[in-house]
């Protein structure tokens, strides 16, 4: 009987062992959401590659950029992070598989913890050419009917101002989400940014497009007006000047995106890797709203219309 209880122990202590996640199963993307903030900035992603004996790491956390971690290590099974904005005062990101759920918390500088869960991200790949369906205007001209606030309990500083939707009042202003959702989708869009503005247009509620004022010195090359904010640069500068229309024609599809600004191609088919700051939702596998960036400077829309798949 003792001998049968030894073997069973032993048995046991084997497979837990055996499930303590390795440097491998962190390997990948992961959308990553926070479980107890207190706003609508929970967003986050993580990426994990292996670099010779090692791994480094890459992330974007709530708003901000996207950019590579300072260190990535995984240390007897658990997953740890360090991103360092600023010298000196890092972000300690750690985490642990639990049944395919990444379960963790997030130390910033000043103490403070959020915990979070992440999934590993979707491969999003598309089946052929979409057919598309009937275009839908989401403007009206007239009302802010078919959207709402991004916060509830942020400022309004959105209106309809001479048949634009407008930002009128930036400061404290929510974002402005619209009521509909959408996976694969066209986007035409016209918008007028103020000299020194700067807004973005939100694809899925995820993906931020660039909206800005060409300020040349101001940007790096993931910054400028028509990037994918901090993934990917414009392939050329099609801006017009700030108090000008100037208008998007994007196509998303899976990963696959283009981006027209004013006629031109600034990205042709580029590959989406991952989330942008400010994502309403970081689950990437869920369709998701159009949302306009409202706290960054006057800017005003017209035209808003989306063709969706089939």
């Amino acid at each position: 009987m003792l001998a049968i209880s030894l073997l069973l122990a032993a048995s046991l202590a084997a497979d837990a062992a055996a499930k303590v996640p390795t440097a491998d199963d962190y390997v990948g993307r992961w959308n990553v959401k926070i479980t107890d903030a207190d706003n609508t900035f929970t967003g986050g992603g993580f990426k994990i590659a292996k670099k010779g004996d090692g791994l480094t790491g890459w992330l974007v956390w709530r708003w901000g950029s996207y950019g590579p971690a300072a260190k990535a290590e995984v240390v007897d099974g658990t997953l740890r992070l360090v991103r360092e904005e600023t010298a000196g005062k890092a972000d300690v990101f750690e985490a642990r598989l639990e049944g395919g759920v990444l379960l963790g918390q997030v130390k910033y500088p000043d103490g403070k913890l959020h915990h979070f869960e992440g999934r590993r991200a979707p491969d999003l790949t598309a089946n052929g050419a979409p057919k598309w369906g009937s275009p839908v205007p989401l403007f009206d001209g007239k009302t802010l009917d078919g959207w709402k606030p991004r916060d509830a309990k942020a400022k309004m500083g959105w209106a309809v101002v001479g048949g634009d939707l407008a930002v009128v009042d930036p400061k404290g202003n929510s974002d402005l989400v619209s009521s509909r959702s959408f996976q694969d989708f066209k986007l035409h869009i016209e918008w007028n940014v103020e000299p020194h503005g700067n807004s973005g247009v939100y694809l899925r509620g995820r993906y931020e497009i660039q909206i800005e004022s060409h300020d040349p010195a101001a940007e790096t090359a993931g910054q400028k007006c028509g990037a994918l904010y901090s993934r990917i640069a414009p392939s050329l500068d099609a801006t017009k000047a700030a108090g000008e229309w100037q208008t998007y024609d994007i196509t998303l599809v899976g990963r696959t995106l283009s981006v027209v600004l004013n006629g031109k191609t600034i990205i042709d088919g580029a590959t989406v890797d991952g989330i942008t700051g400010g994502a309403l939702s970081p689950f990437e596998g869920d369709p998701g709203p159009l949302m306009l960036q409202g706290d960054h400077g006057k800017v005003r829309f017209r035209n808003v219309v989306v063709t969706p798949a089939e």
